[in-house]
């Protein structure tokens, strides 16, 4: 394969397509949190609270109407405002993976039919990811499903061995743990040539699984070299675009270091602001990005199932 076409015809399609990078950032959605909020509730109904759990605490300088706002508060007002957080933060993943979902899909469609040789617009590319918008969704959730299911046995597996040698076993592990960072990089390359399985041939959730792992096999040595270049390289770029934000809390550091109430609160302010100007800036790069690696996953798949692009080619010639 030439990676080399497959990255400059990426970027030109990138570039060409900007509505694409819409999508980008609707990609970037997905990045959800893992946690459970039933466990952290059941260790709050354990938990007895009263008014007078305030009244060890010196609200000293507090208006009184706000020092009785905070010993009024009960253990049901508390129980149903992290109740209520939890909701919000469910609906906001739930919203944030149908986002991404469609992003991604839309944007595998947009760079299979630009490679063909078409102009893709958003709308376009929009409503393809919809038409796979529960193919990707199916492919996630076979993923997290068996991601939980192996998780389990491996903690459960852990526990076991390290209470039957006592704890020796686990540093027999230890090299284990090299291969890690190199699996978890397969197992998102395999993941996301799924994905593209599934959108650029119309493909089921479980035809999308056996047609990817044909392909990974059949070219492992170039899957190695592009995921290589596209993991490791879309890593040193994230870390580029995420610079922005590292420079936001140089005011505010530079007002802690001077220790001055005024120093503190102006380098608050300037980072505040700052905040505001570089947050668009880095959800504009992050879409780029995230619309770059994702259509050169799509490419090097359409090049390692021989659709070489030709008539993309031609077009643009």
């Amino acid at each position: 394969m030439d990676y080399g076409e497959v990255l400059s015809k990426t970027w030109r399609i990138t570039w060409k397509n900007k509505g694409l990078w819409i999508l980008g950032i609707l990609a970037g959605c997905s990045a959800s949190g893992r946690g459970s909020g039933g466990q952290f509730l059941g260790g709050f109904r354990g938990f007895e609270f009263d008014s007078s759990n305030f009244d060890g605490f010196e609200f000293e300088g507090v208006p009184i109407e706000i020092e009785n706002f905070f010993r009024g508060i009960t253990a049901e007002a508390i129980f149903f405002a992290i109740f209520a957080l939890i909701c919000v933060f469910l609906f906001l993943a739930l919203v944030f993976l149908v986002l991404g979902v469609i992003g991604q899909a839309g944007l595998i469609a947009g760079f299979s039919r630009a490679d063909e040789g078409a102009d893709v617009s958003l709308g376009e590319a929009f409503s393809l990811g919809l038409q796979s918008f529960w193919k990707l969704l199916g492919i996630r959730f076979t993923v997290w499903i068996i991601g939980l299911i192996i998780g389990i046995v491996l903690v459960v597996g852990l526990i076991v061995l390290g209470i039957a040698t006592f704890g020796l076993g686990l540093l027999c592990l230890l090299p284990l743990i090299c291969l890690i960072v190199p699996l978890a990089f397969a197992v998102d390359s395999y993941i996301t040539l799924s994905m593209v399985a599934a959108v650029d041939e119309d493909l089921s959730v479980f035809d999308a699984f056996g047609r990817a792992w044909q392909v990974f096999k059949e070219n492992l040595g170039s899957m190695i070299v592009m995921a290589l270049i596209l993991v490791l390289g879309g890593g040193l770029a994230s870390i580029i675009v995420a610079a922005p934000f590292f420079a936001v809390f140089v005011p505010f550091i530079i007002g802690l270091v001077n220790g001055t109430e005024q120093g503190i609160l102006t380098g608050l302010v300037a980072s505040g602001l700052l905040f505001f100007i570089a947050l668009p800036v880095v959800i504009l790069l992050s879409g780029i990005l995230n619309t770059f690696v994702t259509g050169a996953w799509t490419l090097t798949f359409r090049r390692l199932t021989d659709k070489s692009g030709a008539e993309s080619a031609l077009a643009e010639s």
